[in-house]
């Protein structure tokens, strides 16, 4: 299990990190949440090329350990919840690659980390929406500091809208 002081780096997306990428998203535990591996892989592939998401690599000390980006939710019809958000919020998602990192403190950990980047860069908050029935991705965002905000139920199911406000992390950081 990291420990708080794990150092966390994070690695721009490049092709190169394409194929582990796709194994990864192959992994049972992402693909249940993600989807499929092909359509997932060239999202962020495309998502990166365009601007559209800023994907990372992120490391635990120093082993690869998962992807995380930044996106925002506002610029996205698709994600009506999203359509009062100010552009300036981003939204993040997050999924650790190895099963083996799994239950160990990474998600929250790397958000952490990730949460510094995205605040020193201004933003006032940052959203996320994990799908409501992913109990463990819920526990590790909430470790990391977020809390539910709403919900926003489709056909595609029920999706648990959570926040981290630049106020909150200060004061818990």
């Amino acid at each position: 299990m990291p420990n708080d002081q794990a150092h966390v780096s994070f690695e721009r997306v490049a092709d190169g990190h394409l194929p582990m990428l796709h194994a990864w998203l192959s992994e049972p535990h992402v693909r249940q949440w993600w989807g499929d591996p092909d359509k997932e892989v060239a999202l962020i592939r495309d998502g990166c090329a365009t601007g559209e998401v800023d994907g990372f690599i992120f490391h635990v000390s120093g082993a690869p350990a998962g992807y995380i980006q930044s996106w925002t939710p506002s610029e996205y019809d698709e994600e009506p919840w999203a359509k009062d958000l100010p552009g300036d919020v981003p939204g993040v998602d997050i999924f650790i690659g190895p099963p083996e990192m799994t239950g160990k403190g990474v998600a929250s950990l790397a958000l952490r980390a990730f949460a510094q980047t995205l605040f020193a860069a201004g933003a006032p908050r940052i959203v996320i929406d994990p799908d409501a029935g992913n109990r463990r991705a819920v526990r590790a965002y909430a470790k990391a500091g977020f809390v539910p905000f709403g919900e926003w139920i489709d056909a595609s199911g029920r999706t648990l809208l959570m926040e981290l406000t630049r106020t909150e992390f200060e004061r818990t950081t």
